[in-house]
């Protein structure tokens, strides 16, 4: 999906706002917790709450069986899917992830069974998925980078990625490789931290 949306000015030319043409998340620490290497088993039973301040009943998690480890996102990542699922103006951005994991099947369960809105989960979302650290991908998100680029054509400069960056700069990284924009999220995804990334990536592009 192509990323620009056109607004009319005073002067009734139209304007291009800077937008991503992909926006890619990291998955463990930046949009859910715990990490998927913590959990004792498949996350599978599914946990239902509020997908939104509405009060809006769906599956908000997955709990491992015999267990009570739940995965679920971050407050700030929920509003953040929700925005991007419903805001007409991000309906052109495409959606990626980017995860080293430890467990790529916990990690794709999780993504087929929690629900951003009532029948829309999180892999719905995903037009592109790199998960794992064996085959192409490595812990180096550089890989994960270079195949997202790969399927989609979307030039790199075109990418806001968000990455918890705990465990190694990532955004640093990919940066620094391919100009991919980076915004760290140490504590999850927040939704300061999603407008940051917004506005670093707008500021770059008008740079240009």
């Amino acid at each position: 999906m192509s990323t620009s949306m056109a607004a009319q000015g005073s002067n009734g030319s139209s304007a291009r706002s800077k937008l991503p043409s992909m926006i890619v998340f990291d998955l463990d620490d930046c949009l859910w917790t715990p990490e998927m290497h913590e959990l004792p088993g498949m996350p599978e039973i599914p946990v239902h709450g509020d997908l939104d301040d509405n009060g809006t009943q769906g599956v908000v998690g997955l709990q491992v069986m015999r267990y009570q480890d739940t995965v679920k996102l971050y407050p700030g990542a929920r509003k953040v899917l929700h925005e991007l699922a419903t805001n007409p103006k991000y309906k052109d951005i495409t959606l990626a992830t980017a995860s080293s994991s430890l467990e790529p099947s916990y990690s794709y369960a999780c993504l087929d069974g929690i629900e951003i809105l009532p029948g829309v989960v999180m892999g719905d979302m995903m037009s592109h998925n790199q998960i794992g650290r064996t085959g192409r991908l490595s812990p180096d998100k550089v890989d994960h980078f270079r195949l997202l680029h790969e399927e989609s054509g979307i030039p790199y400069t075109e990418m806001l990625f968000f990455d918890d960056c705990n465990w190694g700069d990532h955004c640093a990284r990919v940066s620094e490789r391919y100009g991919v924009v980076g915004q760290q999220t140490p504590y999850g995804l927040q939704w300061e931290e999603f407008l940051q990334g917004m506005s670093k990536f707008e500021k770059q592009a008008a740079s240009k």
